[in-house]
């Protein structure tokens, strides 16, 4: 079994979604483990029995998700959070409900209670596929400028309204796209990229920026982050509907894609939006 310390071989080509496991409870380690069995796409890269030991795992190592238990002897799981990469996702499994709001607010992107349901498994698993898709096999030259030039771009970029336009580079491609701020009615990250909704006729369109490059630069007045992976322009919002007991649609009006969220972002959304009426 891997630990900590020792991460398992993976293919440098490897397509999997890798997973580091964080329990102080070596029986919960385990069932985590064997659930993530069942899903051919997911290997467990790491397994730490505390904050210290998965801190160490991810001071040399990246991994796709984190799965992540909360109340462990020697620091929260939310004492990990400012260790975790960007890129990386976070999923919080613990047998308390009561942190759930916590651990939305720090932009997790799914909270799972224990004893773990494999149905409910699958739906993590679907989401976290969704959010690995498409980035992993494009050319360097296409990922994420690094962090002076992203720096520059914010700069000028920073006071940006509702009117304003800023210009953001397509992915796979040298050019870049004008993007009017108030046509943006929902963002999705993926991982390096986003992929962003904007009203018709444009449509969705995918830009070599991250989340967090447009968590800095739009006004937060007006959009609002809900989860670790979405912002949404609050007052584009159309209607919200439940489509299952784990999901959530968001509609735009007529001609803009709807945007799926899980549970607990679907739920941060209705109660900003019941904050805003």
């Amino acid at each position: 079994m891997p630990s900590a310390s020792r991460a398992a071989r993976i293919p440098p080509d490897s397509t999997m979604i890798t997973a580091l496991l964080v329990d102080d409870e070596p029986r919960a380690n385990e069932r985590m483990r064997k659930l993530l069995s069942a899903h051919q796409e997911i290997v467990v890269s790491g397994i730490a029995g505390n904050v210290a030991e998965a801190r160490a795992f991810l001071a040399t190592h990246s991994p796709d998700v984190v799965f992540l238990d909360v109340e462990m002897p020697g620091g929260s799981g939310f004492d990990l959070l400012k260790n975790v990469p960007d890129a990386t996702q976070v999923v919080f499994v613990t047998a308390r409900e009561k942190y759930a709001v916590q651990a939305f607010a720090a932009a997790a992107l799914d909270y799972l209670v224990k004893p773990v349901d494999p149905e409910r498994l699958a739906d993590t698993v679907a989401r976290l596929q969704n959010q690995t898709a498409g980035t992993r096999d494009r050319p360097t030259e296409d990922r994420e400028p690094d962090s002076e030039d992203l720096d520059a771009d914010e700069a000028a970029a920073a006071a940006l309204g509702l009117g304003d336009v800023v210009s953001v580079p397509l992915a796979g491609k040298t050019a870049s796209n004008v993007v009017t701020v108030s046509d943006i009615c929902w963002i999705e990250s993926l991982r390096n990229y986003t992929r962003v909704a904007l009203k018709p006729p444009v449509g969705v369109m995918l830009f070599r920026r991250r989340l967090s490059y447009w968590d800095k630069v739009l006004p937060m007045s007006a959009f609002a982050r809900v989860g670790r992976s979405y912002i949404v322009q609050l007052a584009a919002v159309d209607q919200i509907e439940w489509s299952s007991r784990t999901e959530t649609v968001a509609t735009f009006g007529e001609g803009v894609e709807p945007l799926a969220l899980g549970r607990l972002p679907g739920t941060r959304l209705r109660e900003i939006l019941g904050g805003h009426a």
